[in-house]
This record gives structure tokens, sequence and C-alpha cells, in this order.
């Protein structure tokens, strides 16, 4: 912001434990993006740690964040951020395709994602 700077999250401290579904809830500019940015290894902090599985996310290569973001953490973004060439199978699918999942499996679980959400059609 100009010349002043921007503490957006000091004194913050999160464990959330394996299985857990967390909600993140703030008003507008209190950090909560910031947070799910570092969380996602798409940011790094300025000062203290971001630790997931034990491991310090700052401390890993640009190739080794993504690849681990792609393996242990999902998003799902306000703006859904979709491919418009792509069809909603497709979307779905894509990641796992990146990941080396092989055809068949990708369509049985893109099948099955979408028909928990009511999107087959």
């Amino acid at each position: 912001m100009g010349g002043e700077r921007v503490r957006a999250l000091r004194d913050v401290s999160l464990e959330v434990g394996a299985g857990e579904f967390v909600g993140l809830m703030g008003a507008s500019g209190s950090g909560k993006s910031t947070l799910l940015h570092l969380i996602g290894g798409l940011d790094s902090p300025t000062g203290g740690v971001v630790e997931i599985e034990g491991r310090n996310l700052a401390a890993m290569s640009d190739k080794k964040r993504t690849l681990f973001r792609r393996e242990r953490i999902g998003f799902v973004f306000q703006a859904f951020n979709l491919l418009p060439t792509l069809s909603a199978a497709e979307n779905v699918g894509l990641p796992l395709l990146i990941a080396g999942v092989n055809r068949r499996e990708v369509k049985k679980r893109t099948a099955a994602l979408l028909g928990a959400v009511d999107l087959v059609h």
C-alpha cells in the first residue's frame, strides 16, 4: 500500500488435524486470502514458517512446492478458474491427467466427483 507496510498476518497460529474441515471467515481485508495463499505455497511468508506435514513450504524449491501443492493441496477459487474451452468433466479431470493418472481412472473419478455435486449432465 504505497510506502506503508502492511502486516496482513501477525501472531497467527493455525493447526489443522488430518481429516478436519475448516472454514475461514472474516471481514474483507482481514488476511483470509493471504493466509490461504501461504498455506497453498502460492506466496512465501516474510516471517515465520508455514509447515504442512512437517515440511516447511518456503524451504522447498518452486518445482518441489508446485509438486507438493499438486499432490497434497486442493483449491476452489472464488472465480472458479475454469478453462472456458473445456467441458466441466475436462476441467475436473485435467489435474489428474497432469498428475499422470491413466485416462480410464480419470474418467471414473471425474464421473464420481461430478455425480457427487449433481453435475453429471
